[in-house]
């Protein structure tokens, strides 16, 4: 499926990741998300990564979580980690800057991203690519999309965070999805849910999991499968 989706499109494969609670939540009231779900579904992400040709996060995420985003306690190969960052916002000490030079990182910035900030990413050995703007004010998603195809991502792991899927899912570019769903409850006051997004009218128009796929790991439920739309 992501080799056809590539060849037919010049497009990745997009695999959203999701990692909630009970109650939809993945960070709790003071914003900690590390762990929501357990070390058995974080193996099985790991897992994913191997098999993904990038992993991808908002800057966002790349923030509050300063993740590595490589594969680990898995064997297979190393995916690019790209961010999405429209005015470069990461930090230059997170581990995904400092790791540049070790595992390849693109960050995909707007047009108009502070030539300072570019110039000491690009030094630390970090792919900054401009991406013209939509007209919310976002990263053009088909255009970051095909320069990433252009770069050899054929399958493209989303892991974060909520307003990445919300844009994902509201532009219908999103092919798959794997949902990490926790047995605990974390409260929705003050915090989003796990995608940001204006979402459908009625549950008959949501998109759904195709003959969704349903299993355990460690304590965790774990459902994926193939995105669809309704119409």
């Amino acid at each position: 499926q992501p080799w056809a989706k590539y060849v037919t499109t010049g497009l990745p494969y997009v695999s959203l990741k999701l990692a909630l609670s009970l109650d939809g939540r993945i960070a709790t009231r003071s914003g900690q998300s590390k762990w929501v779900t357990g070390p058995d579904a974080r193996a099985k992400v790991h897992l994913l990564r191997s098999r993904s040709d990038g992993v991808a996060v908002g800057v966002g995420t790349a923030v509050a979580d300063d993740p590595r985003l490589t594969v680990r306690d898995t064997p297979g190969d190393q995916p690019v980690r790209i961010v999405f960052d429209t005015n470069l916002r990461i930090p230059l000490d997170s581990r995904l800057v400092r790791t540049a030079k070790e595992v390849p990182v693109i960050v995909l910035s707007g047009p108009d991203s502070p030539p300072d900030l570019e110039a000491q990413l690009v030094d630390a050995g970090v792919l900054v690519a401009h991406i013209p703007l939509s007209t919310e004010g976002r990263l053009d998603m088909v255009t970051a999309l095909r320069f990433l195809a252009q770069r050899g991502v054929v399958s493209l792991l989303v892991e974060g965070g909520a307003e990445l899927a919300g844009s994902f899912l509201a532009g219908r570019m999103a092919d798959a999805l794997h949902a990490f769903i926790a047995p605990i409850l974390l409260g929705p006051r003050g915090r989003l849910g796990a995608v940001d997004w204006a979402g459908p009218d009625t549950p008959q128009q949501a998109p759904r999991i195709a003959s969704p796929a349903w299993e355990l790991v460690g304590e965790d439920a774990y459902v994926h499968g193939r995105i669809v739309h309704p119409d």
